[in-house]
């Protein structure tokens, strides 16, 4: 059966389950990313402060320098999952475009529609990227000044 927009509804499940696909591997690797080099930059940051801790002598190399360098990985951080989430984003929002190509009662139902939904209409992955960066930074000024 054909509906509106002309395509039968096994080819608009068929071209769903391809963008889920899709959208499970972009979802997969903006976490893995965004996880490892969030650690990274948190671990160069860090290493003048616990190198005593883990046994690693270094030659001597200025503080600053690991801040730095710790500075420039944060904001590398930061546009690696950017690009990732806008990425995950492009592939959601034609997913949900071809959701909209279903008959009416095979929608699912949107956020914007239950109670207090309104306030989760925000990407979470651009609220959990801003905040891993934010504290990365924070971290950063600290132990600067400190």
């Amino acid at each position: 059966m054909k509906n509106e927009n002309g395509m039968e509804t096994n080819d608009i499940i068929a071209l769903l389950d391809v963008y889920l696909n899709e959208l499970i591997f972009r979802d997969q690797v903006l976490w893995s990313n965004t996880f490892k080099f969030f650690y990274a930059s948190m671990i160069v940051i860090l290493l003048p402060n616990i190198s005593d801790i883990i046994n690693i002598n270094f030659p001597y190399l200025p503080i600053l320098l690991f801040r730095i360098i710790g500075f420039i990985m944060t904001i590398t951080f930061l546009y690696i999952a950017l690009g990732y989430a806008k990425r995950l984003e492009a592939s959601t929002n034609t997913y949900n475009k071809m959701i909209e190509k279903l008959e009416i009662e095979y929608q699912r139902e949107s956020i914007k529609n239950l109670k207090f939904g309104k306030l989760f209409k925000f990407r979470t992955s651009y609220i959990v990227v801003f905040i891993m960066f934010s504290s990365l930074i924070i971290m950063n000024i600290i132990l600067v000044i400190y």
